[in-house]
């Protein structure tokens, strides 16, 4: 099967040599096409559908990353980043717009062919440092635990029911709270003591404040 390539490079020196290579494969790639800029290359991707292509990631001082996911939106061409940038977080940015590999200009023409031909089967060209710098901006940090989410959820369901009854009585006696909930007046104490300890506040209206700001009501 033909592989076919587009090339796109501002570099002429770069581009003449990429052609030499690919048409030095024979049969087996195909040049469909050069393009020295954005523009240009997005239009040739849609009319020409390439499998391959071969992008420098810096096309006269702008980055490549903000066409690249026009080259790849027909569906099926790919894209394989040929760069002299060094920085994770850019070749990081660059495979998320769609680019399925990376190979660095100073590589051996070997291993350029072999991305070509790897991401043209389906699979990833990436070196390890890049698949690292990936899988850590795709694994979300675990968010910071809410030590008053924590309290709120040590709290029983009877305990927020006495809470309830706390915010909504407004100044009610303990008695007149724990005939309320038909309990007795030392069992509502032995719940509040627990409940002051969890929430860590010192009496009721520091509860009442504090259940009203969280919501306990």
């Amino acid at each position: 099967m033909t592989i076919r390539i587009l090339l796109v490079d501002d570099h002429k020196t770069m581009l003449w040599g990429l052609e030499r290579l690919i048409q030095a494969e024979g049969p087996s790639f195909t040049l469909v096409g050069s393009a020295s800029d954005g523009m240009e290359a997005t239009a040739l991707c849609a009319a020409l559908h390439p499998d391959i292509v071969l992008l420098d990631l810096d096309l006269k001082g702008s980055s490549s990353i903000d066409f690249l996911p026009a080259l790849v939106a027909n569906g099926s061409t790919r894209v394989v980043i040929l760069s002299a940038n060094r920085d994770q977080g850019t070749l990081a940015a660059a495979v998320k717009a769609g680019a399925r590999g990376v190979v660095s200009k100073e590589a051996p023409t070997d291993d350029v062919l072999l991305a070509v031909r790897k991401v043209h089967g389906g699979e990833l060209w990436l070196d390890q440092s890049l698949m690292q710098a990936l899988l850590g901006q795709l694994v979300a940090p675990a968010p910071k635990a809410d030590p008053e989410a924590e309290r709120i959820g040590t709290l029983t369901a009877r305990e927020r029911d006495v809470i309830g009854m706390i915010v909504q009585g407004k100044g009610a006696l303990n008695k007149e709270l724990a005939e309320r909930a038909f309990i007795s007046e030392r069992t509502l104490r032995n719940h509040l003591t627990t409940i002051y300890q969890k929430l860590d506040v010192a009496n009721r209206l520091e509860l009442y404040v504090y259940a009203t700001k969280h919501g306990l009501s």
